[in-house]
């Protein structure tokens, strides 16, 4: 929805999406596809509730190698770089397990 979200309020808006990141990959993406900020208060939780200030710290900086590494494996330096080219859809590699709430969306071309 990201896209259509940016499409529809222009680029003269901040756009702050939040909701289901968990690695710096998603944070990429999320920028790639017209985000300028990306909330990040679950992990945070999670830092905090088990490190508390040092668990907060690190996981930034676990977000910060996942995405160094991946903007070097795209070849670009800088998140000015990203654009929507970088983000192509791909298809589950397995099927969703039970517990997981994939297996009731309405897919043609899934193996769902």
């Amino acid at each position: 929805m990201l896209p259509e979200v940016v499409n529809a309020v222009g680029e003269n808006t901040t756009i702050i999406v939040d909701g289901g990141f968990y690695r710096g990959t998603d944070i990429l993406k999320a920028i790639a596809l017209g985000a300028n900020a990306v909330g990040l208060g679950r992990l945070y939780g999670f830092g905090l509730a088990a490190f508390g200030q040092a668990g907060v710290k690190r996981t930034l900086e676990i977000l910060e190698e996942e995405m160094l590494s991946a903007m070097a494996l795209l070849g670009i330096t800088t998140l000015a770089e990203l654009s929507k080219d970088y983000v192509h859809p791909a298809k589950p590699v397995r099927v969703a397990s039970l517990t997981s709430a994939f297996h009731l969306f309405d897919v043609d071309d899934g193996p769902y």
